[in-house]
């Protein structure tokens, strides 16, 4: 019997970037194609792309889409991936350094999840 060679699913994204991206918490707006505008949720956002929550419409990587970041846009962009509700897009062009800083000002802090470390009790012998 043949053994199947599957490929290994990636666990991060591995592609090209601009840079870091700033973890932000954004209401933002989306409109696939020439469809309705709907709300979606900006989570990462650098000069290149950003990754957003909460686009319900049918959407491949050749639909062009339109985003607004708060009340920037529109920027012109395209699907990257789409993971567990999550899309990377990317904008066809660059947002300046200046539009990107209005962005991220008027973006509400993402907050730092806090850790509490637990400690499991390690079994007695006897």
């Amino acid at each position: 019997m043949a053994k199947l060679n599957r490929p290994k699913l990636a666990t991060h994204y591995s592609g090209p970037r601009a840079g870091p991206r700033d973890c932000v918490s954004l209401e933002g707006r989306c409109r696939v194609g020439e469809g309705e505008a709907t709300r979606i949720a900006v989570l990462d956002l650098d000069s290149g792309g950003c990754r957003a929550k909460g686009i319900t419409a049918a959407v491949t990587k050749v639909d062009p889409l339109r985003l607004w970041l708060g009340e920037i846009g529109p920027i012109a962009g395209r699907l990257r991936w789409a993971k567990r509700g999550s899309v990377g897009i990317a904008f066809d062009e660059p947002l300046d350094e200046m539009t990107l800083a209005r962005i991220v000002e008027t973006a509400a802090p993402t907050p730092v999840a806090e850790v509490i470390p637990l400690r499991r009790r390690l079994p007695t012998a006897g």
